[in-house]
C-alpha cells in the first residue's frame, strides 16, 4: 500500500470502483435521508394539524359552554316572576328592584360585562348597571361604532334565534371591544315578549381562548355564520374568512389547509360548531412550525454529509488496501511478460503479459514435444541412479513426457542385440525401445533408456505382482518380433523384482551381472539373476552398514572411518566377485544417502557415485577409496550442522536467563515450559554446553549484577535485591559473605573507599 501511495498512479478501474462504491454508499444514504426527512415533515403537519384541531376543539367546548350558560340565564331571567314585563316596568321601585335582580346575574358570571332586559313597546331598557332609554342605548350610551342605534332596535325586534355580533368598539367601555349576544325571552319561544342583551368583552373570550391555546405562536378567529369575525386573537386583515369559508363549503365541519399570505405560508385549521353555528379557525405561520425540522434537517445533512466523508474515506482505505493485490499482480505478470504495460489499465496489462505468457507457453509446449525423448531419459536416469526418493516422485517429474508407473513391483532388463554395428546403433535401438514400450502385455510397464554400450540399452519393468512368467512372456515375444523385424538376435539379463523405487538400482546391477554370464548361460536367451544367485560366492552383514549409518548421524570420523575398513573388508574377504563388489558399495551409497535425506541435506551434497557409474571402476580399491573419502567428508557435514545447531541452542538458553534473572519465581521448570522444552534435557545439554548447571550460572549472574549495582548505584538492599530476584535480604547477604568474603555493605565501602577496587 506504501508502494501504491508514493506512485500516485491508478487506472481508470480504480477510479471507476472507487465512484461506484461511493454511489453505493451514498444512494441508500440519500433515499433513506428523503424518506425519513418528507415522513417527519407529513408526520410533524399530522401533529400540528391534530395538535391545532385539539386545541380548536376545546374552545368550540369551552365557548359553547359560556354561550350554554348564557342561554340558560336568559332562561333563568324569563322564570323569575321580578323580571316579567308587568313587575319590571310597573313603577321606579320595581325598576330599582330589576336592576338589582340583574346584577346578581351578572354577578355570577365572570364572562359577562353586563346584562341589559329589554321589553318590547316599553322605551327603557334594564341592566345590571342602571336604566337606559332604548332610543338611546347604541348611538349616545355606549356608542357603538358599527352597531347603529337603527340596527340596534331592528335586532331587539327579531321575533326569533339568539344573535352573536361581532365585537363592537364602544366608546363608553375602557376594557376594549364589546362583543353583543341577544337571547329572545321566553327562551325559544314562538313569540317572545323582549330580550336578554349579554355584552361580553372581546378580552375575555381572547382569555378564554389563550387558556386553551397558549402561546402556540399563531392567531384564532371565531366567525358567525355569515362570515364575520365575532372576535381574534389578533387583529390580521389578510386573512379573507368569508372567502376561506366559502371555499370550504357549509358541510365542512372541521379539517385543515394551506394558504399564502403576504407571501407567507401559513397552515389553517377549522372546526364548525354546530350548537352556535360559529366557525374556529387557527391560522399558524409555516416557517414557525417548521423551524425545528430546519434544525433537523440541517442536522441531518450535516450527519448525512459526515457519513459520506468517512465512508468515502473507508471506501478509499480498503480501495487502496484491495488495488494493491491487483497492481501486484499487474506488476508481476509484466516481469513475467518481461515488458511494462504502456496504459494504466491493469487489467489490459494483465491481459497482455497472460497472452504473452500464453504464447510462450504454446512454444514452451512445441520445444516440450519435440525434447520429450530427452525428458524421458532424464527422468528414468534419475530414477535408475537413485535421485528420486519414491516412485510417486518418479511419476511426478515424469507426468510432463509420459512417463510413470502404477505398477509395485520394479525390476530391470539389460537388452544385449548380437551384431549390432556401431553406425546404426543409436537408431535400431531407438526404434526396438519404442516398439517394446508400445507392445507390452496389459499388467506390465516398461521404458527404455540408452544410456550403456553400443549394442547394449537398459528397460524399467513395473508389475502389480512379483510373479516373474508375465514378463518373461513378454519379453520372449519381444525377442521374437526383433528378430523378426530387424534380425537381430538379442540376450537379456533379468534382475530381480522389488517392491521399493529405491532398489531399482540393485536390479540394474542384477541384470547387468545376469547378462555378463551368458558365457557360461549362452547367448540368445534371457538370463535370470536368480537363476545364478546360488554360484556367487561370499557376502556380508547387514550390521556393518547399520553402525556405519549410526556414526555419519554422530559425525564421528574415527568411527566413520573404522566402519567403512570393516565394510571395505568384506570386499576382500575371501575373493568375491566383482557383482559382490558392486553390491556393497550400492548398499553403501545408499546407506550415505539416508542421513543426508533425515537432515534435508542431500542438496548440498558433494557428486556421489550412481548404480551405472559403479561399472566403470576397474578396481575394487579405487570404488572403495571414493565411497571412504565421500562418507568421511558427509560425516564432517553432519557434525558441523549440529554443532551449529547447539550454539544456535545454548545462546538461545543463555538469552533466557539473563532476561528473567530478576524474577523471583525463575526456575528450571519455567524455563522448560516457555521453552516448549523437558526439564531433564535442558538441564544435562546445560550442564554439557556450559559446565555449569542453571541453577549455579543463574547465581553467578545475579553476583556480578549484585556487585555491579553496589559499585555503581546507591540502591540500598532490599530494593537491590528485588532488582536481581533473591527471595530475601539475609538469604542474599549470606550468598554473597560466601561467594566474596564480605558483606554488601562491606563490599561498596570498599569500592567508595578506594574509588576502583572491588572484588569482581
Amino acid at each position: 500500500m506504501k508502494t501504491l501511495l508514493s506512485s500516485g498512479i491508478r487506472s481508470k478501474w480504480f477510479y471507476r470502483y472507487l465512484l461506484s462504491y461511493i454511489a453505493i454508499l451514498a444512494v441508500p444514504l440519500l433515499v433513506i435521508g428523503l424518506f425519513v426527512y418528507y415522513d417527519f415533515i407529513l408526520t410533524l403537519q399530522k401533529e400540528v394539524t391534530g395538535s391545532n384541531l385539539n386545541m380548536l376543539s376545546q374552545v368550540k367546548e369551552i365557548v359553547d359552554v359560556k354561550i350554554d350558560e348564557l342561554d340558560k340565564i336568559a332562561y333563568q331571567i324569563s322564570e323569575n316572576p321580578e323580571l316579567t314585563p308587568y313587575m319590571a316596568t310597573k313603577n321606579a321601585y320595581q325598576g330599582m328592584n330589576t336592576i338589582r335582580e340583574l346584577k346578581n346575574y351578572a354577578a355570577g358570571n365572570s364572562f359577562i360585562y353586563e346584562v341589559v332586559l329589554h321589553m318590547r313597546d316599553h322605551p327603557m331598557l334594564y341592566s345590571s348597571f342602571s336604566s337606559y332609554p332604548v332610543d338611546r342605548f347604541a348611538g349616545d350610551i355606549y356608542r357603538f361604532r358599527d352597531w347603529s342605534q337603527e340596527e340596534f332596535e331592528r335586532d331587539l325586534d327579531r321575533s326569533k334565534g339568539s344573535l352573536l355580533r361581532p365585537a363592537e368598539e364602544a366608546g363608553m367601555v375602557k376594557e376594549g371591544r364589546i362583543v353583543p349576544y341577544i337571547v329572545p325571552i321566553p327562551y325559544k319561544d314562538e313569540v317572545p315578549y323582549g330580550n336578554v342583551i349579554f355584552l361580553l368583552t372581546e378580552q375575555s373570550v381572547r382569555k378564554l381562548i389563550l387558556n386553551i391555546l397558549r402561546d402556540y405562536g399563531g392567531n384564532t378567529f371565531i366567525a358567525d355564520a355569515q362570515g364575520r369575525i365575532v372576535t381574534s386573537l389578533e387583529d390580521d386583515s389578510r386573512f379573507d374568512i368569508p372567502g376561506f369559508l366559502s371555499s370550504v363549503g357549509p358541510a365542512a365541519v372541521r379539517g385543515s389547509t394551506s394558504v399564502e399570505l403576504g407571501g407567507d405560508d401559513y397552515f389553517v385549521t377549522y372546526i364548525r360548531s354546530s350548537h352556535t353555528g360559529w366557525t374556529y379557525i387557527t391560522l399558524v405561520e409555516k416557517a414557525r412550525v417548521m423551524a425545528p425540522v430546519v434544525r433537523i434537517k440541517q442536522n441531518a445533512l450535516a450527519g448525512l454529509a459526515f457519513t459520506l466523508l468517512l465512508g468515502a474515506a473507508v471506501i478509499w482505505l480498503l480501495m487502496n488496501l484491495n488495488y494493491n493485490p491487483l497492481l501486484r499482480l499487474k506488476n508481476f505478470a509484466e516481469t513475467l511478460a518481461g515488458r511494462k504495460a504502456t496504459g494504466r489499465d491493469e487489467l489490459e496489462a494483465i491481459r497482455l503479459a497472460v497472452s504473452d505468457m500464453s504464447e510462450n507457453s504454446q512454444v514452451l509446449r512445441q520445444q516440450l514435444k519435440h525434447n520429450k525423448p530427452a525428458l524421458k531419459a532424464y527422468v528414468l536416469d534419475k530414477l535408475l541412479k537413485g535421485h528420486m526418493r519414491d516412485i510417486e516422485e518418479f511419476n511426478r517429474s515424469g507426468s510432463g513426457c509420459g512417463v510413470g508407473f502404477a505398477g509395485t513391483f520394479y525390476r530391470v532388463a539389460v537388452f544385449l542385440l548380437d551384431g549390432l554395428g556401431s553406425g546404426e546403433g543409436k537408431s535400431v535401438k531407438e526404434n526396438v525401445i519404442a516398439y517394446m514400450e508400445r507392445h507390452l502385455p496389459e499388467g506390465v510397464e516398461g521404458y527404455g533408456i540408452d544410456g550403456m554400450e553400443n549394442n547394449r540399452f537398459l528397460f524399467l519393468i513395473a508389475t502389480r505382482n512379483a510373479d516373474d512368467d508375465t514378463v518373461l512372456e513378454a519379453l520372449a515375444r519381444i525377442r521374437e518380433s526383433v528378430w523378426a523385424k530387424w534380425q537381430f538376435h538379442s540376450t537379456v539379463g533379468l534382475g530381480g523384482v522389488y517392491s521399493e523405487a529405491a532398489h531399482i538400482g540393485k536390479s540394474c546391477i542384477e541384470a547387468t551381472t545376469a547378462l555378463e554370464y551368458r558365457l557360461v548361460k549362452g547367448k540368445n536367451r534371457i538370463i535370470l539373476f536368480g537363476d545364478i544367485g546360488e554360484s556367487v560366492p561370499g557376502g556380508y552383514s547387514k550390521k556393518e552398514l547399520a553402525d556405519l549409518e549410526l556414526s555419519l548421524k554422530q559425525g564421528d570420523a574415527d568411527k566413520i572411518k573404522e566402519c567403512l575398513d570393516a565394510v571395505i573388508g568384506l570386499i576382500h574377504l575371501n575373493g568375491p566377485s566383482l557383482f559382490m563388489a558392486r553390491s556393497i558399495c550400492y548398499e553403501l551409497i545408499h546407506t550415505i544417502l539416508r542421513p543426508l535425506d533425515e537432515m534435508n541435506m542431500r542438496g548440498n551434497r558433494k557428486p556421489l557415485p550412481d548404480v551405472l557409474s559403479l561399472f566403470a571402476f576397474e578396481t575394487v580399491e579405487e570404488l572403495s577409496e571414493l565411497v571412504c573419502k565421500i562418507s568421511l567428508d558427509i560425516g564432517r557435514r553432519i557434525k558441523e550442522s549440529k554443532e551449529s545447531r547447539n550454539y544456535a541452542l545454548k545462546e538461545e538458553l543463555i538469552g533466557y536467563i539473563e532476561r528473567h534473572y530478576g524474577d523471583y519465581h525463575f526456575s528450571l521448570h519455567t524455563m522448560a515450559e516457555a521453552l516448549s522444552m523437558s526439564a531433564s534435557y535442558l538441564s544435562r545439554y546445560f550442564k554439557d554446553q556450559t559446565g555449569l548447571t542453571v541453577s549455579q550460572y543463574v547465581h553467578e549472574l545475579r553476583l556480578d549484577k549484585a556487585k555491579e549495582l553496589l559499585r555503581t548505584g546507591d540502591d540500598n538492599i532490599q530494593e537491590l535485591v528485588k532488582r536481581i530476584g533473591y527471595a530475601s535480604p539475609s538469604s542474599f547477604i549470606r550468598k554473597f559473605r560466601e561467594a566474596e568474603g564480605m558483606t554488601p555493605g562491606e563490599y561498596r565501602r570498599l569500592y567508595v573507599k578506594d574509588g576502583t577496587s572491588g572484588s569482581g
